[in-house]
């Protein structure tokens, strides 16, 4: 069997129907949209935002202090991230803290992961030397389960 022959049994790469893209002005109410179906769909009161001035400062003015991404499959937005810069003096250096990442269940996987991706890339490109969030000391790997708030653990990804 040759390089060749092998090359046409290998199956073709899967190609994600997933696109994410940074949230924009224009993206806000989608944004917020996605954040209120998450927690309730989450058992968490789903307060609704009555003044969004905070919301746009930390994500639009500059300085930029919150960065969000939103995950599309076709028109239809399917997931979120959001997060926000820290310092750590452990570490010695700047963290971006992933508040939340989530997509809906059918595209956990896909969006999640295409998220997540966006998020550690930021990271870098801001110069962090760590990237952390909080997740249930289960080992499970939501990022988007609310209970963690009482019981969770600090996961730490490091970049040097």
């Amino acid at each position: 069997m040759t390089a060749t022959s092998l090359l046409f049994r290998m199956p073709a790469p899967a190609v994600s129907p997933v696109s994410v893209r940074p949230v924009g002005p224009e993206d806000a109410q989608t944004l917020l949209r996605l954040a209120q179906a998450h927690a309730r769909a989450s058992g968490d009161v789903a307060t609704a935002w009555t003044d969004l001035l905070e919301f746009n400062e930390a994500l639009f003015e500059a300085p930029v202090r919150a960065w969000a991404w939103l995950a599309f499959v076709g028109d239809e937005a399917v997931g979120h991230a959001v997060a926000t810069v820290g310092f750590s003096l452990r570490a010695r250096g700047y963290c971006l803290h992933l508040d939340v990442l989530h997509a809906r269940d059918e595209w956990a996987h896909d969006a999640g992961g295409a998220l997540f991706d966006q998020v550690r890339a930021m990271a870098r490109r801001l110069g962090c030397v760590q990237l952390q969030w909080h997740g249930p000391r289960d080992g499970g790997s939501r990022f988007d389960a609310f209970d963690v708030r009482q019981d969770g653990v600090r996961h730490v990804l490091s970049f040097a």
